[in-house]
C-alpha cells in the first residue's frame, strides 16, 4: 500500500466492521475444491524472511551466537530464511569508518532521535541507547548469528545522510565479513518519499535524481569490492514507476527487485480492523502484483522480493497485528504472493512494536507473536510448486495446491465464520490423508494460544473439515 496516499475510512465504516471476540458457528458447508487453473510457481526455500531496522545492530550482542532464545524462534521459523536490514532507522545510523565526523551524518543522527517513531521497533538495550553506532563487531556478530540459523542477509545503506565514500567503506566490511552469506546490498530505505522530508533532499526528488546518485554509490562501492551484488529500489510504493524504472536500468545487474507491502494503516485510523485486514480481495495488494509482473517483465527477468511489509503500517495496531488475525492474513499472504512469482517475503517488526511477529522486551529476548505461527504454515509449502486452487462458495476461504515430485499439500485457510467441509478435486480423492496441521486460536483478538500444531487424532475432527477462523494444510 502507498502510504502517502491512504485515505482513511469513516467512522461508520470503522464501526460496522469492528471485530471483538469470536463465537464459533455450529453451520457446515461443503466446499468443492477444483485444481488450479493457473501455472504453479516455485516458492524458494528462502522464501521466509524477517526485517529488522539497521539500528538494532547498536546492539552488537543481539544478533549474535549468544542470542540463543533469538536463534531458536529464527530457526523455528525456517533454516534456509533471509534477513533483511534497513528501515527507517536506517537513514539515521551511523557507521564506524569513514564519515563518523560528517556534518551532515551527525544532524541525521539528532534528526531521528527527536523524530523517529521508530525506537519501539528494537530492544530495549537501543531503546536505551539511541545514540548508537553499527560497528565491525556486530557485523562479525551479526555473521556468526546467520551462520548459526542457516540464513542470510540484504543490508541496506544509510542512503538518506550518509556518503559514497561511507558506502563504499561499509560495504566493504559487510561483504568481506559475510562471505556468501551476503545476497544483496541496496541503497536507500523508501528513497521515493526523500522529496517529502527536505531534511534529506529537496522537494520534488525523482526517480532520474536518485539513479544517477544510485549509481555514482554503486561505482565507489564496487571500486572497493568488485563483486558487491545490489538490489533495488526499496520503495514504499511506486511499484510502476520507480521499480519498473529501476528493472529496466539495472537490468543484468541487479540481483533482484524489491519493495514494501503493508496491507492497511495508518494504525491510528479506527477503520484499521481484523475484518478490514481478512477481507477476501485486497485491492492494493493485486495492484501491486499486476505492477511487479510488469516490473519484472521490464527488468528482463529480475525477480522480485517484498523485503519489508506487514499487516498495518505505522507500527501496527494492537488487538489486530499482534492477535491471531494477523497469523491467519500471513499465511494467506505469503502464499498468495509465491503464487504469484514473489521469491520471497520479509516481514518487518522487532522490539515491541504491535506488528512484530517475534518480540523483544523486558521480558523476553525471543517471544513468537500470533503472526509467527501463519508464517509457520506458510514455510511448510518452500520448496514446492504452488498454486492457487479455484473456489466457488460465497465462504471467505482460500485454498492453494502444492506439489513436490510425488509429494502434495493442500492449504485451506478459512477466514469466515462458518466451518468448512472440503470436498477435494477429483484426481486427489482416492490418495490418503498422511498429515494434517491446524493453525488455531480462541479468537481474533487473541494475543495468547495461538498454535500450528500437526494434528495426531483424527478421529475428534474430520480430516477434511476447517473450523472457522482457522486453517488446515493436508498432506497427501
Amino acid at each position: 500500500m502507498d502510504r502517502r496516499k491512504f485515505v482513511s475510512l469513516s467512522a461508520a465504516t470503522a464501526a460496522s466492521a469492528t471485530i471483538s471476540r469470536q463465537v464459533r458457528a455450529q453451520r457446515i458447508v461443503t466446499v468443492q475444491l477444483e485444481n488450479p487453473i493457473t501455472p504453479a510457481k516455485l516458492m524458494p526455500l528462502d522464501f521466509t524472511g524477517l526485517s529488522y531496522e539497521t539500528g538494532q545492530l547498536y546492539n552488537a550482542d543481539f544478533f549474535s551466537p549468544q542470542n540463543t532464545a533469538l536463534i531458536a524462534a529464527f530457526r523455528g521459523l525456517s533454516d534456509h530464511g533471509v534477513l533483511r536490514l534497513g528501515g527507517h532507522l536506517s537513514n539515521i545510523t551511523p557507521w564506524d569508518g569513514i564519515g563518523l565526523d560528517d556534518p551532515k551524518q551527525l544532524r541525521g543522527v539528532r534528526h531521528g532521535i527527536e523524530d523517529y517513531w521508530e525506537w519501539p521497533l528494537v530492544d530495549p538495550v537501543v531503546q536505551h541507547h539511541k545514540q548508537g553506532i553499527i560497528t565491525h563487531q556486530a557485523i562479525t556478530n551479526l555473521k556468526g548469528f546467520l551462520d548459526a540459523v542457516n540464513w542470510r542477509l540484504i543490508y541496506g545503506l544509510n542512503f538518506a545522510c550518509g556518503s559514497a565514500a561511507r558506502a563504499a567503506d561499509e560495504a566493504a566490511a559487510v561483504a568481506t565479513i559475510m562471505g556468501h552469506s551476503l545476497i544483496a546490498i541496496v541503497v536507500g530505505n523508501e528513497a521515493d518519499g526523500f522529496g517529502e522530508d527536505q531534511f534529506f533532499r529537496a522537494k520534488g526528488y525523482n526517480f532520474d535524481q536518485y539513479i544517477a546518485e544510485y549509481e555514482t554509490w554503486v561505482k565507489a562501492v564496487r571500486a572497493k569490492t568488485p563483486q558487491a551484488p545490489f538490489a533495488g529500489p526499496d520503495t514504499e510504493g511506486q511499484v510502476d514507476t520507480w521499480v519498473k524504472k529501476y528493472g529496466e536500468r539495472t537490468q543484468g545487474d541487479a540481483v533482484m527487485l524489491t519493495s514494501h507491502f503493508y496491507a492497511m494503516g495508518p494504525a491510528s485510523d479506527p477503520a484499521m480492523t481484523a475484518q478490514r485486514l481478512l477481507q477476501r480481495v485486497n485491492p492494493s495488494l493485486e495492484k501491486q502484483i499486476a505492477e511487479v509482473t510488469s516490473a519484472v517483465a521490464a527488468a528482463g527477468g529480475t525477480r522480485y522480493r517484498m523485503d519489508e511489509g506487514n499487516s498495518c503500517f505505522g507500527g501496527g495496531k494492537d488487538g489486530v497485528s499482534n492477535a491471531y488475525a494477523s497469523a491467519l492474513w500471513v499465511a494467506d499472504y505469503m502464499l498468495h504472493v509465491a503464487c504469484a512469482g514473489f521469491i520471497g517475503v520479509n516481514l518487518h517488526g522487532g522490539g515491541t512494536g504491535f506488528y512484530a511477529p517475534i518480540e523483544s522486551s523486558e521480558r523476553s529476548r525471543a517471544a513468537p507473536r500470533p503472526m509467527y505461527y501463519g508464517m509457520q504454515l506458510a514455510q511448510q509449502f518452500a520448496g514446492y510448486k504452488i498454486a492457487p486452487c479455484a473456489v466457488s462458495t460465497e465462504e471467505n476461504i482460500t485454498a492453494y495446491l502444492a506439489t513436490k515430485g510425488e509429494q502434495s499439500q493442500l492449504a485451506i485457510i478459512n477466514k469466515s465464520p462458518t466451518t468448512i467441509r472440503i470436498a477435494l478435486p477429483k484426481d486427489l480423492r482416492t490418495k490418503p490423508m498422511t498429515q494434517r496441521w491446524l493453525l488455531s486460536g480462541p479468537a481474533l483478538d487473541a494475543k495468547q494460544g495461538v498454535r500450528f500444531t500437526k494434528q495426531s487424532s483424527p478421529e475428534t475432527t474430520p480430516l477434511n473439515e476447517v473450523p472457522s477462523y482457522s486453517a488446515v494444510v493436508l498432506r497427501i
